[in-house]
């Protein structure tokens, strides 16, 4: 049987939250979608999803670090169920709305980080940007997280990046992200991160160590 195509868009919102952070909305069949990482702005996600008439089916996250899962609650309070982790690790593949997505998973920046690859695009999260990757001071393991970066030259690398903040630019080829992910803070650049982490943490009431626990 021939796979049917489905015209699928993928939006990139730029959410404003704790740096830069993107959420994803994945249009498939009969104007639903998936959101990835919805967090930031739920006003500017909302108002996406008004001006196109879209209705959210599901919601993914790529991993469990506050600053990407700020709107799961308030999505979840409005029916649109939530896949974590642990359901990942029970199915590795799942069709919604038309789409198939298979579930990378990809520790080092935390435990639980995972990539969705959807119909020849990477949704990477903060285990890969178009420069550089996320740091493993708050959950990580900078050997697992090589482990895992080897594992994504495994996979056609002319398919898009697509990652959780923008950290060198908005999206890239594979190939060249992965060119890219030696690239590493400065100790000026980690200081300053350390800072936004605390001033985030207290501005939220969170722990980006507790939320990868």
């Amino acid at each position: 049987m021939l796979k049917k195509e489905i015209d699928m868009e993928i939006t990139q919102l730029n959410v404003g939250g704790f740096d830069t952070n993107y959420t994803y909305v994945i249009t498939g069949e009969n104007n639903e979608c998936i959101l990835i990482d919805p967090t930031g702005s739920k006003q500017v996600i909302d108002a996406y999803l008004k001006e196109h008439s879209l209705s959210p089916v599901l919601q993914l996250i790529t991993h469990a670090h506050p600053d990407h899962i700020e709107n799961i609650d308030y999505y979840a309070k409005k029916s649109v169920p939530l896949k974590v982790f642990s359901d990942f690790q029970k199915q590795g593949k799942i069709t919604v709305c038309g789409l198939e997505i298979e579930v990378i998973f990809t520790p080092g920046h935390t435990f639980d980080s995972v990539c969705f690859l959807i119909e020849g695009n990477l949704f990477t999260g903060d285990t890969l940007f178009v420069s550089g990757v996320g740091t493993t001071a708050y959950g990580g393991n900078n050997e697992e997280l090589s482990i895992s970066l080897q594992s994504l030259f495994k996979i056609d690398q002319n398919i898009v990046v697509w990652p959780g903040h923008n950290y060198g630019g908005k999206s890239a080829i594979l190939r060249m992200a992965l060119s890219n992910a030696h690239q590493r803070p400065s100790k000026e650049t980690m200081n300053l991160i350390h800072k936004k982490v605390d001033e985030y943490n207290k501005k939220q009431n969170l722990s980006f160590e507790k939320s990868s626990e």
